[in-house]
């Protein structure tokens, strides 16, 4: 399965350092709480994209990024095995970081596909780079990437009354 993360350049030099699982240890995240080295990519571009911007809170200093596209094997992969009520609110559901935290500390396999809250219909992957079935020929070197300026523009604008 294609994926796709988007990091801050200052943290990406190498696929190990965007996917350290740094930020998982340092943050809870929808689907885990902090203390674990996990890492979320999309299964889409875009998806990856909106990911990154949904958490940015200031667009008038948005750092160079960079983008890390991986292949991982179908195998390596397993589904969130349920998806518990309101699991997609403004703050992590204890329930589904639960799940994320079983998967991961049982070792069950290097990702799990959990559903988006940004686009819902679409998936991310919880991924895990310390699992022994953990390949790092599954991920490309990181390039460059730079938002779209519109984005940057529509996300920044004031909101106006209506």
């Amino acid at each position: 399965m294609k994926a796709f993360r988007i990091a801050v350049r200052k943290h990406g030099a190498a696929a190990r350092d965007v996917l350290s699982g740094i930020s998982g240890y340092l943050t809870d995240g929808r689907w885990h709480t902090k203390g674990r080295y996990l890492d979320y990519a999309a299964e889409a571009l875009s998806l990856a994209v909106l990911e990154r911007l949904v958490h940015y809170k200031r667009f008038d200093d948005l750092q160079p990024h960079v983008l890390c596209a991986m292949d991982i094997p179908d195998a390596a992969i397993v589904e969130v095995p349920t998806v518990p009520p309101k699991w997609d609110g403004v703050d992590p559901l204890p329930a589904a970081q639960a799940l994320g935290n079983a998967w991961c500390d049982r070792k069950v396999s290097p990702a799990m596909r959990v559903p988006s809250a940004v686009t819902p219909g679409e998936f991310n992957l919880l991924l895990n780079g310390r699992h022994p079935a953990w390949r790092w020929s599954w991920i490309a070197a990181p390039v460059p990437f730079t938002f779209d300026g519109r984005l940057r523009e529509l996300i920044s604008t004031p909101k106006r009354s209506r």
